[in-house]
């Protein structure tokens, strides 16, 4: 992944982590991953306070047949999701789990991550914003070349975790960002832990929809935070359905904070 989604996936590169031992469940590269199993509150120790930061690896699961599917990297492998029908999968790593219905890749995706990170249009991490749901929502809100929508109430999974939704594009006013910027304009907002230069950001006419939930595991406070893409606003109402009964169907040993 990196800047501009327009929409261009790009791998994210290997997490290169130290300082948290922890049984990462990485020990499957790509393939399915599958598990008949679910996890539950009470393994929450499964996933170390330090995640992400601390674990490494990742896989490409490539095409995922309908039913469970249980990540092998993401959440130290304990988010489970339910497929209705054919998807696929190039990115299981400790800060994103991402998929699109089969042969969609590059038109739309649902992107789980982990702790993300504020960036600015020099693409460095913004300065004293709060790793909160609420904090995020503040910076993106004040970015002049974001259009941000009012943020409403809504759920993450069968545990029902309270989140903030707001969808998230290009101003109409907007100043592109970036030199490789494949329409009018472009900005990026977002990078994850140990990422190096990989940012995450938008191409008008594309448009996010974002889910932030502040969430604990390991004993530690976590931003929670789930996209869903779309080319362009009518992209995205068509796949809201699709997408919103995925993450109705996520489950994983994490708490609200």
């Amino acid at each position: 992944m990196k800047s501009v989604v327009g929409l261009i996936p790009v791998l994210l590169s290997a997490v290169l982590v130290s300082g948290c031992s922890s049984t990462s469940g990485s020990g499957e590269a790509s393939g399915s991953g599958r598990s008949s199993g679910t996890p539950t509150t009470t393994a929450s120790a499964r996933i170390p306070g330090c995640a992400p930061a601390c674990l490494s690896g990742g896989s490409d699961p490539g095409s995922l047949s309908a039913g469970p599917y249980r990540t092998s990297h993401f959440f130290n492998g304990q988010l489970t999701v339910i497929f209705k029908g054919q998807w696929e999968s190039h990115e299981d790593q400790p800060v994103e789990f991402s998929v699109a219905p089969e042969g969609n890749w590059d038109t739309h995706r649902v992107l789980f991550w982990s702790d993300i990170i504020p960036v600015g249009k020099d693409r460095k991490r913004a300065a004293g914003v709060p790793s909160t749901a609420s904090g995020l929502l503040a910076w993106l809100r004040s970015r002049p070349n974001l259009q941000v929508s009012e943020p409403r109430s809504g759920t993450i999974g069968t545990g029902a975790l309270p989140a903030k939704v707001v969808d998230i594009a290009i101003s109409g006013k907007a100043v592109n960002e970036a030199s490789d910027c494949p329409a009018r304009a472009c900005a990026d907002f977002l990078t994850w832990p140990n990422s190096g230069d990989n940012i995450y950001g938008l191409a008008e006419p594309a448009v996010l929809r974002l889910y932030l939930s502040d969430v604990r595991y390991g004993g530690r406070s976590h931003l929670f935070a789930i996209g869903i893409e779309g080319q362009d606003q009518t992209d995205l109402k068509a796949f809201l359905p699709d997408a919103e009964q995925l993450i109705a169907s996520a489950s994983a040993p994490i708490n609200p904070a």
